[in-house]
């Protein structure tokens, strides 16, 4: 019989990654600020994903990256985008938590896509699938 281990926190490890590489550049959650925003941040989401085997949970990431004009939105999803892909073969700890990164899969790149409820920014995202050592 095979004992599936817990996975590790997937979604903390990419919201570690991205937070270290923006530092005070711009907020990183996964939750919108609610009020008060800042002029530049990150919401980071899981949408889903698969443990497939016993050692690698992969979970899809989605990366949505807001600011106030279009050419920092991009540099943000590139400097999102570079985090991410290097954080591959890394071990990155939060909250007591160590999650070792096995590597950073692009599915879709930077999209010009508006929020309807927060028109003063533009938002950009992108997705791909974060593959975490499941124990």
């Amino acid at each position: 019989m095979i004992v599936w281990p817990t996975p590790k926190p997937a979604l903390l490890a990419a919201i570690t990654v991205l937070d270290e590489a923006f530092g005070e550049y711009a907020f990183v959650s996964a939750k919108l600020p609610a009020r008060q925003r800042p002029d530049r941040f990150v919401r980071v989401t899981r949408t889903g994903g698969a443990l497939d085997n016993i050692a690698t949970d992969g979970a899809r990431i989605l990366v949505e990256c807001y600011a106030k004009d279009v050419s920092q939105v991009e540099a943000m999803c590139n400097t999102a985008r570079t985090a991410l892909r290097n954080a591959g073969g890394t071990t990155v700890a939060s909250d007591d938590v160590e999650m070792f990164v096995r590597a950073w899969q692009e599915t879709s790149g930077p999209a010009d896509y508006p929020n309807p409820e927060i028109v003063e920014f533009e938002r950009w995202q992108f997705t791909g699938e974060l593959l975490v050592k499941a124990n």
